[in-house]
């Protein structure tokens, strides 16, 4: 569904047709990404998957760097929206929101449509470690932070509510959790058939359970 406009008024059908051309869009940027990695993704060959023109491709996102951006706020806004939809996730204790957000991570690896947004954020984040100095991965690195810092709020949260242990270093413990999700999406991409997502998502789950529980939970 569109969203109401910046204006406040109700979306009209050529709102609705923009949109969609922005989701036709990003769609197959994300394809892209996913399939012939950063070099791949040109401004034009979006264009022609999309089929609309090039012009609109910059209509839409100004540059291949405005794009980029986009492409990083769809990541997160998915994961995001799927895990607000998840029943009770307001009223989730901090380390049940941490698990949760582990959950969906290993389950938006799993189905096939996130997996393509799996495999574009692996894509731009070996783009951003081999060129640390380009610009255009600077969103990238914002929303990884933004990420970073929810858990860590979930983490302190944890503390404050008693379902984790007071004596963890929330800032340390949200990056180690980022460093596990990281690691398994690089190998899941690289070995997907010998990496069961269910039994390592288990694992995950069981791991981080032991390090920031105060006491034992199911």
């Amino acid at each position: 569904m569109t969203e109401p406009t910046t204006t406040g008024r109700p979306p009209t059908m050529r709102d609705d047709q923009r949109e969609a051309s922005r989701r036709r869009l990003l769609d197959a940027a994300l394809g892209i990404l996913a399939e012939d990695g950063y070099r791949g993704l040109t401004v034009k060959r979006v264009g022609d998957r999309a089929g609309v023109s090039r012009g609109m491709v910059n209509y839409h996102f100004t540059s291949k760097a405005g794009l980029v951006e986009a492409i990083v706020h769809d990541i997160r806004d998915v994961f995001v929206d799927r895990l607000q939809a998840m029943p009770g996730y307001q009223r989730m204790t901090g380390l049940e929101a941490v698990l949760a957000k582990l959950g969906q991570y290993f389950s938006s690896l799993a189905e096939p449509g996130p997996g393509v947004r799996a495999r574009a954020l692996l894509v731009l984040l070996v783009e951003a470690v081999g060129s640390p100095g380009d610009t255009a991965h600077a969103p990238l690195a914002g929303q990884l932070d933004s990420l970073r810092t929810g858990v860590e709020d979930d983490i302190r949260r944890g503390v404050a509510d008693g379902s984790i242990r007071p004596d963890l270093d929330p800032r340390a413990q949200a990056f180690v959790l980022e460093s596990l999700a990281r690691g398994v999406l690089l190998q899941y991409q690289l070995d997907p058939s010998r990496a069961r997502l269910e039994e390592i998502g288990r694992a995950a789950h069981d791991t981080v359970l032991l390090a920031l529980a105060t006491r034992a939970k199911t």
